[in-house]
């Protein structure tokens, strides 16, 4: 049986995986200035995964072929090694809480299925994104539309449900980096549920994420508990 402190390490080396790719997904290449999201949401990325209509996937992306297309046509690919880094963490942390017994033994499963399926559908929704970006505006389907934004609704919330999840194992580990990351992952999993009502929350979420992300790496890669 792998040792808890070498489970541990291995679930804050995939927490700063995915920090570097969150790093990688939020450089170049920018968004030029034609991309004007609308209803106040200020990431072209998050708009037009909730995006509502034609219209609001133009404010992203214009009429193909564009620079923008091309942008996410990049952060969608990069995103995919995201989805694998913070799967891998999700699951690393599940099976540390299955092992603690007691409250463990219905969490850890729990977490599990819900991040397996969080990240299932984060790969639809990308793939549903990287098929509209060949599409001339004209022939872009409200189905289409609505494939993304199905996807990213479910994404949303059952990346919500994971992190509230795990987030208890840390609220059991001793050491204020952990508590912080325990308070960090619950309100990143409030905003994320709230986002989907005010999907301008799902930009803001990022900021208590990545905070999230960096004291889970640092609580498990340096404090001992």
């Amino acid at each position: 049986m792998i040792p808890q402190r070498s489970l541990e390490r291995l679930a804050g080396a995939f927490a700063l995986f995915a920090i570097a790719i969150a790093a990688l997904l939020l450089g170049k290449p920018y968004f030029t200035n034609a991309a004007r999201p609308a209803r106040g949401i200020q990431d072209p990325v998050v708009a037009l995964q909730v995006a509502r209509s034609i219209g609001e996937v133009d404010l992203v992306l214009s009429e193909a072929p564009s620079p923008d297309r091309e942008t996410m046509r990049f952060k969608q690919n990069i995103d995919f090694f995201f989805i694998g880094g913070y799967t891998a963490m999700f699951l690393t942390l599940a099976w540390l809480l299955l092992r603690l017994g007691g409250w463990g033994w219905a969490a850890g499963p729990a977490a599990m299925i819900c991040a397996v399926a969080a990240a299932s559908f984060d790969v639809w929704e990308n793939r549903a994104i990287l098929r509209i970006l060949d599409v001339p505006l004209f022939r872009t389907s409200p189905a289409m539309i609505n494939a993304i934004r199905s996807a990213s609704a479910a994404k949303w919330t059952l990346a919500a449900f994971t992190l509230a999840i795990t987030s208890s194992y840390f609220f059991r580990r001793k050491g204020w980096l952990s508590r912080l990351a325990a308070a960090l992952m619950v309100v990143t999993a409030a905003m994320d549920l709230y986002g989907l009502r005010d999907n301008r929350f799902l930009v803001w979420q990022g900021i208590p994420g990545l905070a999230s992300l960096a004291a889970i790496a640092a609580a498990l890669l340096v404090m001992r508990g």
